[in-house]
């Protein structure tokens, strides 16, 4: 199975280094632009998809919809919840670089917020439910940061974290087998 993992394009929290998690904050103009430009980009490069899963954050589906505009699926796109972003718990709402001040700490835990572990866990067991039912396929997945960043570290620990620095509408491509 491939996977193109694309994070969703910018939202105003973004823009203005919020933490998101899982508050359902939808694309500004610019996060429009660039999932449209993601889709051109696709389309013109000549990638072929066999299915859409989208994270089921309004920011991710409608990231999806607006790249399959300029794909030649016609198929739903299919909601996973694995692939929601990480629950930032008591930084939701906060500043990015307090933040990922704090959980950068090795191990670090704190109540309410879903550690590395977890995560990895989490994106993993979705990613192995993806391969049992597309194991020959080609699958776009639009999704969030650090769902893209788990997915980099479960490919290669010794070369990923989850500070690499991940623009939004950005792709990253996984085999997986």
């Amino acid at each position: 199975m491939k996977i193109y993992a694309i994070r969703h394009g910018q939202t105003n929290s973004n823009l203005n280094r919020i933490v998101q998690s899982w508050t359902n904050n939808p694309l500004n103009q610019n996060g429009i632009t660039q999932a449209i430009k993601m889709g051109q980009f696709l389309q013109h490069q000549g990638y072929h998809f066999d299915h859409i899963y989208s994270s089921p954050l309004d920011r991710a589906i409608k990231t999806a919809e607006l790249i399959q505009e300029y794909l030649y699926i016609k198929k739903p796109i299919m909601i996973h919840e694995a692939f929601i972003e990480r629950n930032f718990g008591p930084f939701e709402g906060g500043s990015i670089d307090i933040a990922a001040k704090a959980i950068a700490q090795p191990n670090f835990r704190m109540n309410g917020f879903e550690h590395d572990e977890a995560l990895l866990q989490r994106v993993e067991k979705g990613l192995k439910d993806l391969y049992l039912k597309h194991p020959n396929d080609h699958v776009l997945l639009s999704c969030h940061s650090h769902v893209v960043k788990s997915l980099l570290i479960l490919s290669d620990p010794k070369q990923y974290d989850y500070r690499v620095l991940l623009n939004n509408a950005s792709m990253c491509i996984f085999d997986y087998d």
